[in-house]
């Protein structure tokens, strides 16, 4: 028998041992599936393909909702109406479907904030707003190249549902 064939012999062994001490002690299920490499790739890979992940958290759960409201770079809007509000020193964009924007800083967002400087209730005001979409880790920007006045109502208040 050749080197690597005596190598090889090894290798599958000890793997197939720890497979099976692994299904012994309880982690691995009946259902999951182990799939072992040729010799030359020397991978091992454990899934549980009809299980949710192990680790699977609460904010795990939070990124994939923020996943879900995020857009891809590059995108243009187009006349998008939404409010903006105040999130420390920077102006966030919120639009109808709640999807937030951080502004980046350019002239239509220095125009957006002194509008918003000189009304009670800023986030009472509703906008219609046009730019391209950044992303910078793991959140949206938004790059405004037009910002419409459209209202200055109050939002609507929450129905009393006990009623």
């Amino acid at each position: 028998m050749s080197v690597f064939a005596v190598s090889a012999t090894r290798r599958s062994t000890t793997l197939a041992a720890a497979a099976a001490m692994a299904a012994v002690s309880g982690q691995l299920l009946a259902e999951d599936e182990v799939v072992v490499s040729t010799p030359a790739q020397r991978i091992v890979e454990f899934s549980t393909p009809s299980h949710p992940p192990i680790g699977a958290n609460r904010q795990e759960k939070v990124a994939a909702e923020a996943l879900k409201l995020r857009i891809r770079e590059g995108t243009r809007l187009k006349d998008v109406v939404g409010r903006f509000r105040q999130s420390g020193d920077a102006l966030v964009f919120v639009d109808a479907e709640n999807r937030e924007f951080g502004g980046l800083l350019n002239l239509n967002l220095e125009r957006v904030a002194r509008m918003l400087q000189s009304v009670e209730e800023p986030e009472s005001v509703t906008w219609s707003v046009s730019g391209t979409v950044t992303e910078y880790s793991g959140q949206n920007h938004l790059l405004i190249s037009r910002a419409v006045f459209r209202s200055a109502a109050p939002p609507p208040r929450p129905e009393n549902v006990a009623e």
